[in-house]
């Protein structure tokens, strides 16, 4: 028995077999890149989808409000317009101090 080693692949063999595992340990690799890449992008799209959403609620929320602020300014310029007219007089008497006129009643409940 001789003490030759006895090996089952040539030099240039192991070379291409080590090239060979280099290329898919790189793909797997960049495989797993582009996964990451894709699963940050939609994390980001999520993101957003979420942001935009509360967006538009607060945009319909001061749509609302400023409607508000249109009716109420009309009301202002209504009852500045009619400062120091008997139209006025009345809704102040009856609205603050509860007056009503000669040919009305007050019903009152228990």
């Amino acid at each position: 028995m001789s003490s030759k080693r006895i090996f089952s692949y040539s030099k240039q063999e192991r070379h291409y077999k080590k090239k060979t595992e280099r290329g898919i340990v790189g793909k797997i690799l960049l495989g797993l890149i582009f996964v990451l890449a894709l699963a940050v992008v939609f994390s980001i799209l999520i993101k957003q989808n979420k942001e935009m959403e509360r967006l538009r609620l607060k945009e319909r929320d001061l749509k609302a409000e400023l409607e508000l602020a249109k009716i109420e300014q009309a009301e202002i310029v209504d009852l500045t317009n009619k400062i120091g007219s008997s139209e006025f007089v009345e809704i102040i008497a009856r609205d603050e101090l509860g007056l009503v006129t000669a040919d009305e009643y007050i019903f009152v409940e228990d």
